[in-house]
């Protein structure tokens, strides 16, 4: 508490924010440095044990609760299940939070040192980042493509059902397939993948429908890939991405001299070691909420018969302490409380508060700051956004490549089907279940997020040129607007309004004094991880 006198986060208008606000005193420094000190040891917990212990005891709580009786469950253990499981999700995350947090450091720190004096010239490219090396690795995300370009590949093997496919509106889709003579075998496929992959989320918030409650933005998608199927398949991508890693890798090593050949085999090792947690680690990110949702619509059945609320999704807008006083009186046999119009109410003012444009950061030109030390680099954008005015967008360059195509521009799950083909995605930000849209996409542009957000990740495997963190993308362009996206540079280009502002330079993103601020907490941050990494090796060779 005395460290973080402020909380870790606050919520202002809806949306969460971390609070930066660190009292590093004498007394909490000494505490941190004892932290540090037993990282080792806190590497070991099985409590951090992501494959061994973290992901099989979430999967495991989620599986018990999936197998319940909903109908005999009583009220009580309905409600216990919902906790339960927002709890365990709560544990992934704080057990996923070592390679998370590895994985958020060395993407930065590698790319940082691949531009510095000690490796720069032995790139095979000027300017070449880490986004260019970290390409071809296995995940779940390309796992979910590969399954949907099958059932895609599958439509088109049949006349009739491409043509049925092409014909109906994806909403009323799964409906003609099974009245259709062929449909049965193509809905069991579509079953098998949603039953995979259908647990990923549109947002953080349990109350909004996951992937197999709510196909329709991944049937958008396969209408998409039956009419446009991919000129190079995923896994062939992949494995050409892969083949172009390790080349470049080889060529690297190959350029740099005996005494720095080893330093950059050690750094590329652990990068490429701890790169791939983040996308493993948001595939089961809110893994537990079709099975909660499950327990709640049950329940808010149960509360919505009884006259409690008005409708049984007026559960999500209930607190822990009102929903535990209307099972007491249901329990204890006494009139009901009315909560219908709270519930609504506090549902009103969530859908207003989405027509809100958030803040990447309050106030808007704060950073975050160890004493004098800009910690910048970690915000959700970079300093160069706040200036974004004019006809080029600045960004974090999260996956490298240049290249022009107009915008599709999409807000929310509602718009999935005005993603064009060979279009620039431009979005807030992405969550698994956006993953399809890559599949249409020659580019990425987004609000916010940064080198290791899922939409940086997924680009990278996608290879597709990428610029996340504009802060004002989805503000500043429409769809149709022809863009220019250097995913090396990390700028965007609206080719539309540059005759207007011909003689204009765009605005450097970071002054003098915020790159030495920079540099000296690369060089803090650096020099803790790899001194880390080698205390790491020591104990373990001993």
């Amino acid at each position: 508490a005395t460290l973080l006198p402020d909380g870790f986060a606050r919520t202002i208008n809806g949306y969460a924010y971390s609070t930066g606000s660190l009292n590093l005193d004498a007394e909490n420094l000494k505490a941190t440095l004892r932290v540090y000190a037993r990282m080792g040891r806190l590497m070991r917990m099985r409590e951090f044990d992501w494959e061994g212990t973290v992901l099989p005891t979430y999967q495991g709580i989620i599986a018990r609760w999936d197998g319940i009786d909903l109908a005999a469950a009583s009220d009580e253990v309905l409600l216990a299940g919902m906790r339960e499981m927002a709890a365990a999700d709560s544990a992934f995350w704080f057990g996923s939070a070592v390679n998370l947090g590895l994985s958020r450091v060395m993407d930065p720190l590698f790319d940082r040192l691949l531009k510095s004096f000690l490796f720069r010239a032995a790139v095979p490219r000027p300017g070449l980042g880490s986004s260019a090396f970290l390409r071809g690795f296995d995940s779940k995300a390309l796992d979910a493509q590969a399954e949907m370009e099958e059932i895609a590949a599958e439509i088109r093997a049949s006349d009739p059902l491409r043509a049925l496919v092409e014909e109906t509106p994806a909403a009323h889709l799964l409906t003609r397939l099974a009245g259709h003579p062929e449909g049965p075998p193509l809905l069991a496929h579509i079953e098998q993948y949603l039953a995979a992959y259908g647990h990923q989320i549109y947002n953080l918030d349990f109350a909004a429908p996951t992937q197999s409650e709510d196909p329709l933005p991944m049937l958008l998608s396969l209408k998409a890939l039956v009419k446009n199927p991919p000129a190079v398949a995923v896994r062939t991508r992949q494995e050409q991405m892969a083949a172009e890693r390790e080349a470049l890798v080889a060529r690297t090593m190959a350029n740099l001299n005996p005494v720095l050949r080893p330093l950059f085999g050690w750094l590329w090792k652990w990068t490429k070691h701890y790169a791939p947690y983040r996308e493993h680690v948001m595939f089961y990110m809110g893994a537990a909420w079709p099975t909660l949702r499950r327990l709640a619509c049950e329940l808010g059945e149960r509360l919505a018969s009884a006259g409690a609320i008005a409708d049984p999704d007026e559960i999500y807008f209930l607190d822990g302490n009102e929903i535990e006083g209307v099972l007491a009186a249901r329990a204890a046999g006494r009139p009901l409380p009315d909560l219908a119009q709270s519930a609504r109410e506090r549902r009103d003012l969530r859908e207003s508060r989405k027509q809100l444009t958030p803040l990447p950061r309050v106030p808007e030109r704060a950073t975050i700051k160890l004493g004098p030390i800009d910690l910048s680099m970690f915000d959700p954008t970079p300093a160069g956004a706040l200036a974004n005015d004019g006809p080029v967008l600045h960004g974090f360059a999260v996956s490298a490549g240049r290249v022009t195509a107009p915008a599709s521009v999409i807000h929310s799950t509602a718009d999935f089907d005005k993603m064009q083909p060979d279009s620039i995605l431009v979005c807030m930000t992405t969550t698994p279940a956006w993953t399809p849209l890559f599949s249409q996409a020659v580019g990425l542009v987004t609000d916010v997020g940064g080198a290791l957000a899922h939409g940086s990740i997924v680009a990278r495997e996608y290879g597709i040129p990428a610029v996340m963190g504009t802060g004002a993308a989805t503000e500043r362009i429409q769809s149709g607007m022809l863009l220019a996206v250097d995913g090396d540079a990390g700028t965007v280009t609206l080719l539309d309004e540059v005759d207007e502002h011909v003689g204009v330079s765009a605005p450097d993103p970071v002054d003098g004094k915020k790159k030495a601020s920079r540099r000296l907490a690369l060089g803090l941050v650096a020099g803790a991880i790899l001194a880390f990494i080698w205390w790491r090796r020591r104990r373990q060779a001993s």
